[in-house]
């Protein structure tokens, strides 16, 4: 499915117009339009803005730019269930991984260079894993309960600002 494809879906299945979405992303219709056809090409330039309408823009995104990962992932785990509860469930179990392969990156502290760049590299791809799953949760809560991302993000700048978080 192109992006063309997968935002006119969007569309019909929120009953917004060409017009609706590009006036959301300050963009003309008629490049929405260009878009849906195929006549013209979605900019990854333009990624941030379509997924902070959606968290499905942000997974189609995410699978798209990374050649896959997420249609892969979901070939190899065919029951993912997106619902909050499960994606807690996952996000803590990679957390755990996450925290086991820092623990090895200790102890590689130790072993030679090779090692720990190994290790480091481990490290960093189990980090990988708790960020994409923790944005796919947090789209999903969003759009389950209404939340406003922007005043959320607003929200939490100002408690780390005020040492909260």
């Amino acid at each position: 499915m192109s992006i063309g494809d997968f935002i006119r879906q969007y569309r019909k299945e929120k009953n917004i117009t060409q017009g609706e979405l590009a006036a959301q992303l300050n963009f003309e219709r008629s490049m929405m339009s260009k878009v849906e056809s195929g006549a013209r090409k979605w900019s990854e330039s333009s990624d941030a803005k379509l997924a902070s309408i959606n968290w499905r823009f942000t997974l189609w995104l995410a699978d798209e730019r990374t050649g896959g990962f997420i249609s892969n992932l979901l070939k190899l785990v065919p029951n993912f269930d997106l619902h909050p509860s499960a994606l807690k469930e996952l996000l803590l179990k990679e957390l755990k991984e996450g925290m086991q392969a820092l623990g090895e990156i200790i102890f590689a502290r130790h072993i030679c260079q090779k090692k720990r760049k190994e290790a480091a590299e481990k490290v960093w791809f189990e980090l990988k894993d708790v960020v994409n799953t923790g944005v796919i949760m947090m789209g999903v809560l969003e759009e389950e309960f209404g939340l406003d991302r922007e005043a959320l993000i607003k929200k939490h700048e100002y408690q780390v600002k005020q040492g909260e978080r």
